[in-house]
Formats: structure tokens, sequence, C-alpha cells
């Protein structure tokens, strides 16, 4: 059971002020399934995920993805950087992911 699309779900329509009766009727599902979702009983499928996240006005990442950064404008420089000296795309990828999981297991100590 994923329960980040239910935590993410709820912060985002209690943050647009909406209760769980608008944005059920918004998104054009039950009250019942909305809730069963944001008490993670129930795995919404991806279709029913892109109708919360348009009913919520927010782009489908924000449900999935409970980290949301802000990019640092120092990394875009160094990645256009790598990018016109003519590192692949695959590799800058590897470096970043290698980065972030660096940065998570320091935070984790």
């Amino acid at each position: 059971m994923n329960k980040k699309i239910g935590i993410q779900i709820k912060k985002y329509r209690l943050k647009k002020y909406l209760s769980l009766s608008k944005l059920a009727s918004t998104a054009g599902v039950s009250k019942s399934y909305l809730s069963s979702i944001e008490n993670h009983e129930t795995n919404p499928s991806a279709h029913m995920i892109h109708k919360i996240a348009q009913a919520l006005e927010v782009p489908v990442e924000k449900l999935l993805n409970s980290q949301v950064e802000t990019l640092d404008p120092e990394w875009v420089e160094l990645v256009s950087q790598a990018k016109e000296m003519g590192i692949q795309q695959d590799d800058i990828r590897e470096f970043l992911a290698y980065e972030a999981w660096k940065r998570s297991e320091k935070e984790g100590e």
C-alpha cells in the first residue's frame, strides 16, 4: 500500500481548503473512495490519480513524489555545462542519483 499518495492528496486538499466531499465531486469519485485513498486503505489507479490531480489543479508528479525540491541554480548550471562538454544524459542522471543517495545517507546518520 503506497501511503505517500494518500498523504499528498490530503495535504493538497487541505492546502486548497477543500472538503472531502468537494474534492470527490470535482474529481468525479465517491467520497468514500477518496477517503479510503487518504486513509491508505486503497491504492488508486493511474487514471484516478490523474483525475484527482486535475481536480486539485496540481501536476500528477506532486501527488506521487512527496519530496519535490527546487533545483539549485548552481546544479542546473553544472548540468548544462556537462551537456555542453558532451557528457551523456544517462551519465549525468547516474551521478545526480548517486549524489542524492549520498546526501540521504548523510542525513540518516
